[in-house]
């Protein structure tokens, strides 16, 4: 209830104390993004430190052939240590300026690219200060067992069988599983063959089927033009029998003239021909004449 008697009183009636409770936060809020701009473009002023830098100090501190002994190592791996936090950090400035320009993502992607060389010019010195710490190890440790093992003959003797007997089960073991995994890539191609074979099956009767449809589809084409030939050949035989018989019944009605002496009238107009599907009851007239003789 008071915030909201707060909110719908006029601005002016309220008691300086309230208003300023309210100004002080927002003059803050203000402040603190001015602040934050300056500070974004001081640093963006500011240039920054090359990041293949400490790399480049660094490889150049300790080529490879001097890393031979265990305290040059230890220096060096301390050093390879300083170098990558201080990559680590020049990187985050990099980036970090880089959403102050145009083009973010350009600047970003130069900035990793950056950080990938210079942790590449590190890695060599970080690989063979590691690797002579490590050889350097194990000739201790082989320098110890020499020592144990001239005291202890048959321990040592027992020791070296147990060693051969270990290389040879790891031989055997080696062996296995090589000729496990050639037996899998057997079984693999094997089973590649057979679906292959299966799809190329597939395809052929595919195919097939597609062949015989085509040839179904042509043959269903010809017989409906024999069927078409038939229909066109039956309509000539009606036409041809109806001409005949038309001619038929002329000669009779002639010579029925010749005989009695009466005129023949004109015939008419000859019909044309029926159609095949046509009743039997329409050609009766025309045969009629034909059956008097």
């Amino acid at each position: 209830m008071e915030f909201a008697s707060l909110s719908l009183a006029p601005w002016s009636s309220l008691s300086s104390q309230v208003r300023a409770r309210f100004q002080r936060p927002a003059a803050l809020g203000v402040a603190a993004l001015l602040l934050a701009l300056s500070a974004g473009v001081q640093a963006a002023d500011v240039p920054l430190k090359p990041v293949a830098e400490p790399a480049d100090e660094l490889s150049a501190r300790y080529p490879l052939d001097t890393l031979n002994s265990v305290e040059t190592s230890n220096r060096a791996l301390t050093d390879v240590a300083n170098a990558k936090a201080e990559v680590e950090a020049r990187d985050l400035e990099q980036r970090r300026a880089c959403y102050a320009k145009f083009f973010v993502n350009h600047c970003l992607d130069a900035a990793k690219e950056q950080r990938r060389l210079a942790m590449k010019t590190i890695r060599p010195v970080d690989i063979t200060a590691n690797a002579f710490l490590r050889k350097d190890r194990a000739d201790e440790r082989d320098k110890a067992l020499e020592v144990h093992n001239a005291g202890q003959p048959a321990e040592a003797a027992q020791k070296a069988q147990d060693q051969k007997e270990k290389e040879l089960s790891n031989a055997d073991k080696v062996k296995q599983g090589a000729a496990k995994e050639k037996e899998v890539a057997a079984n693999t191609r094997k089973h590649l063959g057979e679906a292959d074979k299966r799809v190329a099956d597939h395809n052929a009767k595919v195919k097939k089927a597609q062949q015989d449809e085509a040839a179904k589809a042509s043959q269903r084409a010809a017989n409906v033009a024999a069927f078409e030939k038939k229909a066109q050949d039956s309509a000539a035989r009606q036409k041809e029998v109806a001409a005949n018989k038309a001619a038929k019944a002329k000669d009779l009605a002639n010579k029925k003239a010749a005989e009695t002496g009466v005129p023949v009238a004109p015939a008419a107009p000859a019909a044309p021909a029926a159609k095949p599907s046509s009743s039997p009851a329409s050609t009766a007239p025309a045969s009629a004449p034909a059956s008097a003789p």
